[in-house]
């Protein structure tokens, strides 16, 4: 219930009160606003009060977030039983869910000495007229980046990313959630060890599902569960197939919602796998643009590679699909300028892969039986390291001994046998670098360096055509 702006004092509390006084007037203000005449105002008044609002709207949510933080400090609720989001929803219903977490959040942060920026940039939106505070929202997720980085991070360095990412995300012109969100992950995997970061996407891997289920009227419902790769490779190959079709006899646009768009290129994709002879190889599996530094692909400082939808993905993962996926990766030099966009020639040809299968027959990993038409094409010396797009220098693999070989890092040549060439391979973790510091040391001097980078590459020079 509001309160009119002298009943504080009718109580002995006097006239000016922090921020209740305030909160009276702006009540009272805004009740007389009369928004059903808002046809009376001008263009111009129009963009003027919404600004206002707008303002006044930040000035809220930094005004809550500090009595949240003090009714938490005070332990308000909890004599009769309520959390803090509890209390604070009993008494202000009309806040939403989210935010009501999200202020709980930020309270949280109160008496964390390494959050105190943050505090101090969502409080700098206590003032309209402030054009650098930090939203609730996004303060929200600083503070849980933070909290759930600090007990693997060196503190240092957590303060520092922390500090980076409250740099970029403050202000009018600051990052957007979902693009804060995306760098928080980022960054939390570089704070991470390697291990850790490509067992969680193994984890992630291992929960991918579609279920099945009955829908209205007769229709069915396919339910998928995908991770960032996943979700990368279905975007690229759907989105190229669900674009808009004018109606080639009329001219018409195309009747179709986006939803069944994406379902129809979907059935294509279906129709064009299933229909394909067998004994085909299926070369390419979609077309992938990842964007990732040089030094970060070659695994010379630690990095992630990065989706046109802006998804990290791990650089292990970017390698693997490297080898059998039209990735495109756009490599950048130090200075973010594009050295290279992907060539087509380290994807393996049909006949190059029409010869893995007559000579493999099957999985090559030890004790993998899957069937040549299940497997992609590895390169035995990877393409980021300047291996070649050879049979010689190529393997079949399942996809999940792909997956394995590229995150043990394990060795494998084509020997010859008794009854002809097969692959060996050397399951010792990280057998593939000493093979390939091998295989860079036997390589006469030429157009490519030790790292098998042209010369004119690591110059940021465009790459010679080949």
């Amino acid at each position: 219930m509001a309160l009119a702006p002298d009943s504080a004092s009718a109580g002995g509390l006097g006239p000016d009160r922090p921020v209740l006084t305030a909160a009276h007037d702006a009540s009272e203000a805004l009740a007389g606003a009369q928004p059903e005449r808002l046809w009376a105002l001008s263009d111009a008044e129009l963009e003027e009060a919404l600004t206002t609002m707008g303002q006044l709207h930040g000035s809220v949510e930094a005004q809550l977030a500090a009595m949240v933080t003090e009714a938490r400090s005070r332990g308000l609720g909890v004599g009769e039983g309520w959390g803090p989001q509890d209390w604070a929803r009993m008494k202000a219903p009309g806040l939403g869910t989210r935010l009501l977490a999200d202020l709980d959040t930020v309270a949280t942060a109160a008496d964390e000495p390494r959050l105190a920026q943050v505090r101090e940039a969502v409080a700098a939106g206590t003032d309209p007229g402030a054009t650098d505070a930090l939203p609730v929202a996004k303060a929200a997720m600083l503070v849980r980046f933070h909290r759930g980085a600090r007990g693997l991070a060196d503190p240092q360095h957590l303060e520092d990313a922390t500090a980076e990412l409250l740099w970029g995300a403050r202000g009018h012109d600051g990052m957007p959630e979902k693009t804060l969100a995306i760098a928080i992950r980022r960054t939390a995997d570089l704070l991470r060890p390697d291990q850790l970061v490509e067992h969680e996407a193994e984890v992630r891997r291992a929960h991918r599902s579609l279920d099945k289920s009955k829908g209205a009227l007769g229709m069915w419902r396919y339910t998928l569960l995908l991770d960032d790769e996943g979700a990368a490779i279905v975007d690229a190959a759907v989105d190229a197939l669900a674009k808009p079709q004018k109606d080639p006899d009329t001219g018409d646009n195309d009747p179709r919602t986006p939803g069944a768009r994406r379902a129809d290129a979907m059935l294509d994709l279906v129709r064009r796998a299933v229909s394909a002879p067998d004994g085909v190889p299926r070369q390419a599996k979609t077309s992938l643009v990842v964007t990732i530094k040089l030094d970060e692909l070659q695994q010379l400082s630690r990095g992630a590679g990065l989706t046109v939808g802006g998804e990290p993905l791990p650089i292990e993962t970017v390698r693997r699909l490297a080898c059998d996926a039209q990735v495109i990766p756009a490599v950048l030099g130090t200075h973010g300028e594009i050295l290279e966009q992907g060539r087509a020639e380290r994807l393996f040809n049909r006949a190059q892969i029409r010869h893995l299968w007559l000579r493999d027959r099957h999985c090559t990993f030890p004790g993998c039986t899957r069937p040549a038409s299940w497997c992609d094409a590895h390169h035995l010396l990877h393409w980021a390291d300047g291996g070649p797009t050879d049979t010689s220098h190529g393997a079949l693999l399942c996809q999940r001994h792909h997956t394995v070989v590229h995150t043990n890092r394990y060795a494998g040549e084509v020997v010859e046998g008794s009854s002809g060439p097969f692959v060996k391979w050397d399951l010792t973790p990280e057998s593939y670098d000493v093979q390939l510091a091998q295989w860079r040391s036997a390589q006469p001097p030429g157009d490519h360096g030790a790292d098998g980078v042209d010369a004119e590459e690591r110059d940021g020079a465009p790459p010679p055509q080949r």
